[in-house]
């Protein structure tokens, strides 16, 4: 396969992916997709599985042998991403059971928040996306069947808080906008996406969920080959179960190790408690984390963690309909004009009872909220993709890994704390325990919900047995299990890094540069974690677990 076609097919590729993903398309960049919603009808859903089968066939009929050593990672990311479409979609079938499937095309923060252009051009864009929401939800109503009832109830989270959403933040941001014909647009489209959004929620709620008894199990077989195709590691299932309980048995022991230093002769549990004396008032969450960016900037240039490169981020709260877990960020993509990046924290709800609130503060302390910045911010993900969004080629730099940028993330939360973040302090390296303890259930969690015949109820209680949750974080961890089996991810990518880090120690010495490593780790933007170590090592046949 010669170049000229090679790059024909990296362009047809791009074409159907972002004729399906357009807000993808938009996330990163390309804003001639504001305006564009993604089809989800039936006869959509099968033209894309069409146009992948025929990207894999031209993939793989080409080979690899006369590439260069960049466009060789293309063609195997662009793989590696048709074909993961294609288990989704065609052996999974998530569009025919995951009403959550419809809402991911709805969400409207980047435009709203992205300065990429002035806000009545942007208004302009929300408008058409508002007024593609109706025809989302007639998909959903048609294509969902006997969905998992976990499916069900964390779609309601979506979809009850988006009408909120629209009704007030959105419509209050966008009140400046003078054009009267523009605004006449906006309300009607406003107005006609939360009456259908508010009806499919009222359906979901009232007659789905009560019968909702579909299986979210994947079964053992296409749980082991999504961990092949995407995280790039082929491992039998107890195997890969022993894995993860070494890990739990590794942090347990730190963990006593720690709370021997904060509370000596009590034991984890109330080391863990001690953390929670150092909460927050429920509205200081916000201000804390955005205070804690600065040191954690400083933190990576002083102590030589890696490359800092132009960027800022601004913390805000989580709007309600996103509110499935603690903190996410969302990172400008590499072809946006601007580099700030918006880091959202989960407030305390308003609709809390007082205990389940105290809970959630005391498990979200100080230490812990210092520990998610580092994670979501500096050296974690933000860091992370402002490399990455510098890679060589487009493919690389839009085409990412679960296990790796989550697994990188995970892994500079012990790595920076080892490595003097706060002082090294005891407190800090709990949280990080803590941390770490619930991405290892999480990992646990993922393999018993889809292979062992694990319930929800059983996973919840081992979020709070063996991870220290509260109520509210254990529930939406064991929900979360049902539809995102990859949140292994987290532990499993981590696990790599640390073991690529030590094979290098062993390979040129010693006195490896941590900075050296980790700017080369990040150079080639995100594959699965073993495609990296292979090319760092320079052994083909590397595994991480041998």
């Amino acid at each position: 396969m010669d170049s000229p076609d090679f790059d024909t097919i990296i362009e047809d590729f791009f074409e159907a992916y972002f004729d399906f993903h357009p807000t993808e398309a938009a996330e990163a960049g390309l804003h001639d997709y504001d305006n564009l919603t993604g089809r989800r009808d039936a006869d959509a859903i099968g033209a894309y599985i069409g146009r992948l089968r025929e990207l894999e066939s031209r993939l793989e009929a080409g080979g690899e042998a006369s590439l260069t050593s960049d466009a060789a990672l293309d063609r195997e990311l662009i793989l590696r991403q048709v074909r993961g479409d294609l288990f989704w979609l065609d052996e999974v079938g998530s569009w025919r059971k995951d009403p959550r499937f419809y809402a991911s095309q709805m969400d409207l923060s980047l435009l709203l928040l992205s300065q990429h252009a002035p806000l009545e051009e942007r208004m302009n864009a929300i408008v058409a996306r508002l007024e593609a929401v109706p025809p989302l939800l007639e998909a959903a109503w048609v294509n969902v069947e006997n969905p998992p009832g976990p499916f069900v109830e964390t779609a309601l989270v979506n979809y009850r808080g988006l009408p909120a959403f629209l009704r007030g933040e959105l419509s209050e941001a966008l009140a400046s906008v003078e054009d009267s014909e523009l605004q006449a647009r906006f309300a009607a489209a406003r107005n006609a996406a939360a009456t259908a959004i508010q009806d499919y929620a009222s359906y979901l709620a009232d007659e789905v969920l009560p019968e909702a008894h579909g299986q979210y199990a994947l079964g053992p077989d296409l749980y082991r080959r999504m961990n092949a195709l995407l995280a790039g590691v082929d491992i039998p299932i107890d195997r890969l179960e022993e894995i993860g309980r070494a890990e739990i048995d590794r942090l347990r022991a730190l963990g006593d190790s720690l709370a021997e230093q904060i509370v000596p002769g009590e034991g984890i549990e109330a080391a863990f408690k001690a953390l929670g004396q150092d909460s927050l008032a429920a509205d200081a969450i916000v201000q804390t984390a955005a205070g804690d960016i600065d040191g954690l900037v400083s933190f990576v240039d002083g102590e030589g963690i890696g490359t800092l490169l132009p960027g800022t981020v601004e913390v805000k709260e989580i709007p309600p309909f996103r509110r499935t877990n603690f903190a996410y960020i969302m990172i400008p993509g590499p072809f946006e004009p601007g580099n700030t990046g918006f880091y959202f924290i989960h407030p305390v709800d308003a609709s809390w009872p007082e205990a389940a609130a105290r809970d959630f503060l005391r498990r979200h302390n100080r230490w812990t909220i210092l520990n998610t910045s580092a994670h979501e911010t500096y050296p974690g993900h933000y860091h992370h993709f402002t490399h990455i969004n510098r890679a060589p080629t487009k493919t690389q730099r839009l085409l990412t890994s679960y296990v790796t940028t989550e697994g990188w993330a995970h892994y500079t939360e012990e790595m920076s704390w080892r490595h003097g973040l706060a002082g090294s302090n005891p407190r800090l390296g709990l949280a990080v325990v803590q941390d770490a303890l619930l991405r290892a259930v999480r990992y646990l969690s993922s393999i018993g919900l889809h292979t062992q015949g694990m319930t929800v109820e059983e996973s919840e209680q081992m979020f709070r047995a063996l991870a220290y949750q509260d109520s509210v974080n254990a529930r939406q961890q064991a929900l979360r299990g049902t539809y995102d089996p990859q949140y292994l991810n987290y532990t499993l990518g981590k696990l790599m890094v640390m073991r690529l880090r030590d094979d290098l120690v062993e390979a040129r010495g010693p006195e490896l540069d941590l900075r050296s490593f980790h700017d080369e780790f990040m150079a080639d933007g995100a594959p699965p974690v073993p495609w990296i170590a292979r090319f760092m090592l320079g052994d083909p046949n590397w595994q991480p677990f041998q």
